[in-house]
């Protein structure tokens, strides 16, 4: 036999024998192929429908409106489309195939479909007539099965550590998301994960937004509640304000009368009678203030002399509470105030600092120049301020002092903003308070 014709013997059984037994191989690749992909799409679809279910019920603890902007954001951070279905209505942007079958698969359970190119998940939103509609395009079948398959079984296995990629990075802080969400009704809310905020992407950006919403939300909340209470102290004080003063008016007269009568063992008395109606004035007009706020009416002033002239006039009550007051720092520092209300607010300040030492002690009072501003401090060796004082300090009413009305450091913070200044409160390492005020120099001395 030629070895051309053996050869082409053997070329035919190769054609007759390996061709069908290749073509049966090519067949069943590309039919496990193919039914790998259905059976993925099939899946995809199943999932699909839960990512549908488990979104909806993220979206139902959010308080916020079912609308296409909130539809966008979740489509940024789910990566397909989003939408939200009322009975009656259609859903924006819609293919024009799926109008018929979104009415259709909404029911009381969660449904998903495949229609031509696309893939439809619906689900219920608990409690409302809205549905959450997910959208997204199939994808294709591979084109190619005898050049994919090596590829899709390296794909397939791969899938799975991808897929748990892709769990860990989006189901996972939507899991936390959902699970913080009823922080939302708290007082001190639990922090989000760090693993979460700290994301760069729209999860991320998701949860520090929802972080600062609830902030903003619950400062909000505490400036209505403050302002509530500034308003009623307002009606109280200006109602009461006419009511004390005339009293003590009459009382301060008559005390200034009876001292020209009165022997020398009734001055003391007279004067504690002065003091007192003084101390009955003074507290009305921190009512008065606190809840009015009226602008400052500003003039230059020296912190310095200012200073001095309040530890002269407090001088007699440093003394019966066994306390030392020392003024050092500057020689003269001048500031645009308005005198009597920056008089109150060091004297409150020294009042809570011989206050907060029963047994005496030294008050350290230093008025010092620092970026064109005076700075007057003053720090106590009493036991400080606690945790909760340091949260609350310029809160109106708060004081752990028994009979203290809490509207000292409060007045004190009103003054330094109404004056563009700031009021810091610390506690010493050493021991004791330390309270520091800052307001800028007059300009024409700050050079």
């Amino acid at each position: 036999m030629h070895p051309a014709s053996h050869g082409w013997g053997e070329g035919g059984l190769f054609r007759r024998l390996a061709l069908p037994f290749s073509l049966f191989i090519l067949g069943a690749s590309l039919s496990l192929v193919a039914w790998l992909q259905v059976m993925n799409r099939d899946r995809s679809l199943r999932e699909f429908e839960e990512t549908a279910r488990e979104n909806a019920r993220f979206v139902e603890r959010l308080r916020l409106p079912r609308s296409p902007e909130l539809a966008k954001n979740l489509s940024e951070v789910l990566g397909v489309g989003v939408g939200f279905f009322r009975t009656g209505e259609a859903v924006a942007g819609l293919p024009s195939e799926l109008a018929t079958i979104v009415p259709r698969l909404a029911d009381a359970k969660p449904d998903s479909t495949r229609s031509g190119r696309w893939d439809l998940a619906i689900a219920p939103i608990a409690g409302e007539p809205v549905h959450l509609v997910l959208l997204r395009e199939t994808a294709p079948l591979a084109p190619d099965p005898a050049t994919w398959l090596l590829p899709a079984l390296i794909i397939t296995t791969l899938g799975g550590g991808l897929a748990a990629l892709v769990a860990r990075r989006i189901v996972l802080p939507l899991g936390a998301l959902s699970r913080w969400l009823p922080n939302l009704d708290r007082e001190s809310p639990e922090p989000l994960p760090a693993s979460v905020t700290g994301r760069h992407d729209e999860i991320g950006a998701l949860a520090r937004s929802l972080e600062e919403s609830h902030r903003r939300l619950r400062e909000e909340t505490e400036r209505r509640r403050q302002s509530e209470r500034l308003a009623a102290l307002g009606r109280i004080a200006t109602s009461l304000a006419h009511e004390i003063r005339n009293p003590a008016a009459a009382i301060r007269l008559h005390a200034d009368l009876l001292s020209q009568e009165a022997g020398p063992g009734s001055e003391d008395s007279l004067n504690l009678i002065r003091d007192e109606v003084d101390r009955i004035t003074d507290l009305v007009n921190q009512l008065l203030f606190v809840a009015r706020g009226t602008p400052p009416r500003t003039t230059p002033h020296d912190l310095i002399a200012l200073t001095r002239r309040v530890l002269a006039r407090l001088a007699p009550q440093f003394d019966h509470a066994r306390v030392t007051a020392t003024l050092s720092g500057a020689e003269a520092a001048t500031v645009d105030a308005d005198g009597p209300r920056l008089e109150q607010v060091v004297r409150n300040l020294l009042l809570n600092a011989m206050q907060a030492m029963p047994e005496g002690g030294t008050i350290d009072v230093a008025v010092t120049i620092q970026d064109e501003a005076a700075l007057l401090e003053i720090a106590d060796q009493g036991g400080g301020f606690s945790e909760e004082a340091l949260r609350r300090w310029n809160e109106p009413f708060f004081s752990e002092r028994e009979g203290g009305m809490g509207l000292g450091l409060t007045l004190a913070d009103e003054v330094m903003r109404g004056h563009g200044g700031s009021i810091e409160v610390a506690n010493d390492p050493d021991g004791g308070a330390r309270v520091r005020c800052r307001l800028a120099l007059t300009p024409s001395r700050s050079s």
